[in-house]
């Protein structure tokens, strides 16, 4: 199972803004292992702002970090940037991950805005057990689910000049910034099932056995 906890969108952020951004949630959610961007465009200088030893709101230090696909000089970097250059090929990735995802209901998303509020603003539920209320940031969440899942409602395929197959938004003043993030978490933790899947099927110590008929 998967499970969207958290969800924020940041507009007209620079990338150190950003990079301050991803190490305070990081900091929020110390158990996280990866940290997945779109390295295309303005991505190709983000791991750049990650590069450097940081510290906490809390006065707790942290290592630099880097791609987990290249070799590095940085002294005690750790390999917790996975970066997606988004080509055809992986796109299709994407989009597939997510409809499994979705499909199996192996992915849970946050409930719409309205339900959460009706429950999280009640004082008194129907026990009389006390409940309570949500703060604007966790009410945000909920929002930004929202959002997210109009975002996915306007995914359409599309065909290029090339005939190369695409999924856009179906008019140009729509956003799919969330629709991407989730797809491009969701197709990692796709390659983490199968790579356990290959280990259970072909496990590196094998045990063979030799059966004989007693007569």
């Amino acid at each position: 199972m998967k499970k969207l906890v958290y969800l924020r969108s940041y507009h007209g952020k620079r990338l150190d803004a950003l990079a301050e951004e991803v190490r305070r949630t990081y900091s929020r959610f110390p158990r996280i292992t990866r940290i997945v961007f779109d390295h295309r465009g303005l991505g190709d200088a983000f791991p750049q702002f990650l590069a450097q030893p940081w510290t906490d709101e809390k006065g707790k230090e942290y290592p630099p970090w880097t791609l987990d696909d290249e070799r590095t000089t940085i002294h005690n970097a750790v390999p917790l940037l996975r970066s997606v250059k988004a080509n055809p090929q992986v796109n299709q990735q994407l989009v597939s991950s997510l409809r499994v995802a979705l499909e199996q209901r192996s992915l849970e998303l946050p409930v719409n805005s309205r339900n959460a509020e009706a429950t999280g603003d009640e004082d008194e539920g129907e026990d009389g057990s006390r409940k309570r209320k949500l703060t604007m940031q966790e009410k945000a969440i909920f929002l930004e689910g929202d959002a997210l899942q109009i975002e996915m409602g306007n995914i359409v395929m599309k065909a290029s000049a090339s005939g190369t197959v695409i999924y856009d938004t179906a008019r140009t003043n729509q956003h799919k910034d969330r629709y991407s993030a989730l797809a491009m978490a969701v197709r990692y933790i796709a390659e983490l099932e199968n790579e356990r899947k290959r280990k259970m099927m072909f496990p590196k110590d094998a045990c063979i056995g030799v059966v004989s008929k007693l007569t």
